[in-house]
């Protein structure tokens, strides 16, 4: 599914989103276009060597928690291209203190606006181009959750009420969104990374940023709309519970 495509991830300047357009670009048969979105291409190193080097990757400065440049985005997105194959909607964020004694309005609020309302949004924006006939190959829409989304595997731990709320919430997305696109040919489907080192991460982690990614592009070079399509997995294909 990759080969050839038109794919849009959010959040690229580090983590995961970086390390998702490096594998792209280096592939055998990489993606025709690569739109690479981040806060601040000014400070994106690392991003820019990667478009400096690579022709099919182009930058785009989008913040996803400005949705009032909508607009301008989608705007910009279709200047770029006609058809998008692929929106990743991998931006995301953790706050720290998440104890029930210590979680905040503010916090809940931030989460829940970066990691599910701005992919709802970038979603919808993007509709349009996304669309395909129903006869021929569809398009995909990945949402970046976690297994602390999964509401049967919290038993345990609790607290985390921001990421986890935000993360289910996705999930939730993921279905309805699966069911109202199917009609315009475009699935959507939940995918846990795993526990990476990353800045969001940490050290402790049992991946790499490398490991994960190179597990959720050959998860989605398979992908099958029939039997994927608004379902929640981890890196590799297995199916989480929700």
């Amino acid at each position: 599914m990759l080969s050839s495509a038109h794919i849009l991830i959010t959040g690229c300047s580090r983590g995961l989103g970086l390390e998702m357009v490096k594998q792209l670009a280096i592939r055998e048969t990489p993606p025709a276009l690569i739109l690479a979105t981040c806060r601040y291409p000014e400070t994106a190193g690392r991003l820019q060597e990667l478009a400096e080097q690579y022709n099919n990757i182009k930058m785009i400065k989008f913040d996803v928690d400005k949705l009032d440049n909508l607009t301008e985005f989608s705007r910009t997105v279709s200047c770029l291209t006609d058809r998008l194959d692929i929106l990743i909607n991998n931006a995301g964020i953790s706050p720290k203190a998440t104890r029930i004694n210590l979680v905040s309005p503010e916090q809940m609020e931030r989460t829940l606006h970066t990691n599910l309302i701005a992919p709802l949004f970038i979603t919808k924006a993007l509709i349009n181009i996304l669309a395909k006939p129903v006869e021929g190959p569809g398009s995909l829409v990945v949402n970046i959750s976690s297994i602390l989304g999964s509401i049967a595997e919290n038993t345990k731990q609790g607290g985390l009420y921001p990421y986890r709320c935000s993360k289910a919430g996705l999930n939730a997305l993921t279905r309805s969104l699966s069911i109202d696109l199917k009609h315009q040919n475009i699935s959507a489907v939940s995918i846990h990374p795993g526990w990476v080192k990353t800045d969001m991460g940490g050290n402790n982690a049992p991946l790499t940023a490398a490991q994960s990614i190179q597990g959720v592009l050959s998860f989605l070079d398979e992908f099958k709309p029939e039997e994927h399509n608004g379902n929640f997995y981890d890196n590799i294909g297995n199916p989480l519970p929700w």
